[in-house]
């Protein structure tokens, strides 16, 4: 199976999540964040959830799950700890053309969520195809020794300076070569280690090298510089 890979936004849509235990809770953990309204319907929650619930982050329905709970879901988890019964929630999501998650069938699914290592807005996905979820994670838990909280200041930073840039009527070409060229001369070991002298000196022969300009002023109290 080869897959596409995807980055959804769920801003405001109706994401429907069937069962209660640990598998569903932990689909619910990566929801929370994104903007969407969970839905969860299963006969018992973990205390995780009833806490979701009881503090209306998520919406709860304590029983069985029914084919009316589809129509309005723009995304389902199949989630439950009966293969039978998510293999049939599958089925009726993919004939009403909704994506679906099943949980204990990739045959019965429409997408995969991925092991993720994330830092801020910075998201690195691994996926497998579903075959070898141990696999994913194995390689999640490497990635995360070698991205640290460093670049989630390096992706704000980066973003700031973009759209300082943009603001000021620098071409997209000339935003692509200024920010290559900080990520080639060493400008995350600068961020990391809050050198703001050697961030400046940098990001100053940059603008020499490609614009051959000095860096605007505005653009250095943007970013922090003074």
């Amino acid at each position: 199976m080869k897959l596409y890979p995807l980055m959804a936004n769920l801003e405001n849509c109706n994401v429907l999540v069937v069962g209660g235990g640990e598998v569903a809770t932990r689909k619910v953990r990566v929801l929370i964040g994104t903007g969407a309204h969970i839905q969860v319907v299963s006969p018992y929650f973990t205390p995780e959830v009833e806490s979701l619930i009881s503090k209306g982050k998520i919406t709860g329905f304590r029983r069985a799950f029914s084919y009316d709970d589809l129509p309005e879901s723009s995304l389902v988890f199949a989630a439950t700890d009966d293969p039978n019964l998510n293999d049939n929630i599958s089925q009726k999501a993919r004939e009403m053309g909704i994506p679906v998650n099943n949980v204990t069938n990739p045959e019965g699914c429409t997408f995969f969520v991925p092991s993720q290592v994330v830092r801020g807005d910075l998201t690195l996905s691994i996926s497998s195809g579903g075959k070898s979820p141990a696999t994913t994670k194995w390689i999640r838990r490497n990635l995360e020794k070698l991205i640290g909280p460093e670049y989630e200041t390096l992706v704000e930073w980066m973003g700031t300076l973009r759209k300082q840039l943009s603001d000021k009527a620098y071409t997209t070409s000339q935003t692509r070569e200024i920010s290559e060229y900080l990520l080639d001369h060493d400008i995350l070991v600068k961020l990391k280690t809050n050198d703001k002298k050697g961030v400046l000196s940098i990001l100053e022969a940059a603008f020499q090298s490609i614009l051959n300009t000095h860096i605007p002023e505005p653009v250095i109290t943007a970013l922090g510089l003074n």
